[in-house]
């Protein structure tokens, strides 16, 4: 099919869905799914590779099922709403204040920085009461929920093949996933999770305890002076993600003025990614104003085990960090080393100065023994300890905040420093500045950066958000940075910057459309340079999105994307790649019934024009593939609600590529220009 008949068949699409609302114009109820969808796709539209995104998916799916009541929310409650800016926080706040109870929704329209769209998001995870009602049986009896998920590849790469003659898979292509959680009230979570990678072997004796990933924790919260308490698999998150975050973290976003991350201290793992956790205890006293947090951690890792040296300690190459053990070699690196972690935070908070202190130390028990590439100077240390100092400053209209962070014993440094500015009602204003050594190295950080890391990087970010007229918002942001070192794919030191432009426009209550423009050039090695000294030329990339969502009626949704991509360098001509998706979500009348529907063509001639974009998926899922090459990518999802206490999903999703026949390589070649998925899930709460 080609690009042009894709857009009048979709252009006909809306035509005839059309024409129930002009008819009898029934008002649109809030999809919650839907909404969750749309959050976590403007916090990913820059992602330029998959991240897992289960973690965020699930706290917004808590916050759904349990809305918070906004005449009683705390500021620390309306935090979790990660799309609110601080200054729409503290306006719903003032405003609450001022006039006394919030008795109906639509009353948010009235408070300064809140618009439309704003508030369309927040609906579904708000209630508007006088008082909390009693809730005596969760608090006694709690709210379990049990997951079961199944997937699978539909064609079969040749890794699980019989004549397959290289290191083959020892495990089926099936995927299982088990997930069970407990809340008790507001003091009392726990969970586990146990999954099955593509590839592994299940219970046939490789892994102690059957398959390959088990996780599971317990965590108390708001029992006297423990704030919170977690016992199991964690993350911590402290200051601005400059000496240690390892939780999932947001730079530049489709949010363009939130910049400031929200640390929450110690939170549960709840996630099947089986890297960048913690293993063990960690707790929160509060004490007054005053909240000081310790943790630890000792699980094992992976790595490539080369050597055994004289001292005992095992010498490695590598840290493999996929979670995947499908392979006789995967499955010898696994667990051969441990990884101790240890720190604590303390921190003061006032009316308007929040300060924290923060201390970490990490240890391998092993010696990096591999080839270092020529941007890394100093060999990677084994024993990694940082001390940091982080600062919130809120004053009315201005928020202040910043984090000097240094790596001991070679005191090398890292800071950022930033601001939101409330220019008026309608002007939001944000600046952000950051200054990392070339060699700074904690183990676990998440600042703000244009990099992979917190290292060898400079840079100033700026961002605005107007409310021009009601139902119209416009956002944009520019950053600049430079990298004083070498680093990787840039043999020398080099600069770069970035733009965006959004704009967001609600027309009426069911019809609604974005546009947003990118643009980013960075320096780069010349590819298959033959020269000794590799020359820089400089890379350009740029994104045009035009999405319309629109509501045909309280049971039908329509979402179009069309989306281009464009790379150029100094040495490259320009490339072009187009993606045209058409997603339909319908609700059937008569049986508890929902479909998702996408049908999407694209082409981008080379992997420099690859588009992410977000997809409906089942509970607790998330998918952000990468359409590359040319071809269709189709995908369904059903879900069945028989009961109020039990779901089920079926999903089928399937790309064909029109210019290739053969996919992958090596154990993961599939002798197909398809690639298809089904994925099944049940969930029941009791």
């Amino acid at each position: 099919m080609s690009l042009k008949s894709a857009i009048i068949s979709i252009f006909i699409t809306f035509l005839v869905f059309a024409k129930p609302t002009l008819l009898i114009g029934q008002e649109t109820q809030t999809d919650a799914q839907q909404i969750i969808a749309e959050i976590v796709e403007d916090l990913t539209a820059k992602a330029d590779d998959e991240q897992d995104y289960t973690q965020l998916t699930e706290d917004l799916i808590i916050l759904a099922e349990n809305p918070i009541n906004i005449n009683v929310a705390t500021i620390d409650d309306l935090k979790k709403f990660i799309f609110l800016s601080d200054f729409q926080i503290n306006s719903l706040i003032d405003f609450r204040d001022s006039t006394g109870t919030i008795l109906s929704i639509y009353e948010l329209q009235t408070i300064p920085g809140f618009d439309i769209i704003d508030i369309q998001r927040l609906s579904p995870f708000i209630k508007v009461e006088q008082v909390d009602k009693p809730q005596l049986s969760k608090v006694l009896y709690g709210r379990n929920d049990f997951t079961l998920r199944y997937r699978a590849s539909v064609e079969t790469p040749a890794g699980y093949t019989k004549s397959y003659t290289g290191s083959g898979y020892l495990g089926d292509k099936n995927s299982y996933y088990a997930r069970y959680s407990y809340r008790g009230g507001k003091h009392l979570q726990a969970g586990f999770i146990a999954e099955k990678d593509p590839g592994e072997p299940l219970f046939d004796g490789t892994f102690g305890t059957g398959v390959d990933y088990l996780s599971g924790y317990i965590s108390l919260s708001k029992i006297g002076v423990v704030k919170k308490a977690i016992i199991g698999d964690y993350h911590a998150e402290f200051g601005q993600g400059l000496t240690f975050w390892n939780s999932l973290s947001f730079g530049k976003s489709s949010n363009a003025v939130y910049i400031r991350k929200r640390a929450d201290g110690l939170a549960r793992h709840s996630s099947a990614y089986e890297s960048q956790f913690l293993r063990g205890a960690g707790v929160t006293l509060s004490v007054l104003k005053t909240d000081v947090t310790i943790f630890a951690s000792y699980k094992n890792i992976d790595a490539n085990i080369s050597d055994t040296l004289e001292n005992g300690d095992l010498a490695y190459t590598s840290l493999p960090e996929t979670g995947y053990h499908r392979t006789q070699s995967e499955i010898a690196n696994r667990n051969t080393l441990t990884e101790f972690t240890t720190g604590a935070n303390i921190s003061y908070s006032s009316n308007i100065v929040r300060t924290g202190l923060t201390f970490t130390h990490s240890k391998i028990n092993g010696d990096f023994d591999g080839t270092q590439a020529v941007y890394e100077i100093n060999p990677k240390p084994s024993e990694k300890t940082a001390i940091g100092a982080s600062v919130d400053v809120n004053i009315k209209q201005y928020q202040l905040f910043g984090e000097l962070a240094s790596d001991l014993p070679s005191g090398r440094l890292a800071a950022l420093a930033g601001g939101m500015f409330r220019l008026s009602n309608t002007v939001q204003l944000s600046v952000l500045g950051r200054s990392y050594s070339r060699t700074f190295n904690p183990q676990y950080t998440a600042a703000f950066a244009e990099g992979s890391g917190t290292a060898n990087e400079n840079g100033i970010y700026a961002g605005i958000s107007i409310l021009p007229t009601k139902g119209w918002k416009l956002s944009g942001y520019i950053d600049l940075f430079e990298f004083p070192w070498l680093k990787f794919g840039a043999n020398a030191p080099s600069t770069g910057q970035e733009f965006m432009a959004l704009s967001e426009h609600s027309f009426t209550q069911d019809f609604s459309a974005k546009i947003r423009y990118r643009v980013k050039s960075i320096e780069k090695n010349q590819s298959n340079s033959t020269l000794p000294i590799v020359p820089q030329i400089k890379q350009t990339s740029q994104n045009i999105r035009l999405q319309l969502n629109y509501s045909a009626s309280s049971n039908i949704t329509l979402k179009t994307i069309l989306e281009t991509s464009m790379f150029d360098t100094d040495s490259i001509s320009l490339e072009q790649g187009h993606l045209l998706a058409q997603d339909l979500s319908l609700k059937l009348a008569r049986i508890p019934v929902k479909i998702n529907l996408r049908f999407a063509i694209f082409d981008t001639p080379s992997w420099n024009t690859r588009i992410y974009s977000y997809e409906s998926d089942m509970l607790y899922s998330f998918s952000v593939p990468a359409y590359y090459s040319k071809g269709t990518r189709f995908f369904a999802l059903v879900k069945y609600s028989p009961k109020p206490w039990f779901d089920m999903w079926l999903r089928y999703s399937q790309t064909y590529y029109n210019e290739m026949d053969e996919l992958g390589q090596g154990a993961d070649l599939v002798n197909s220009n398809t690639r298809s998925e089904i994925k099944a899930m049940i969930r029941v709460k009791f």
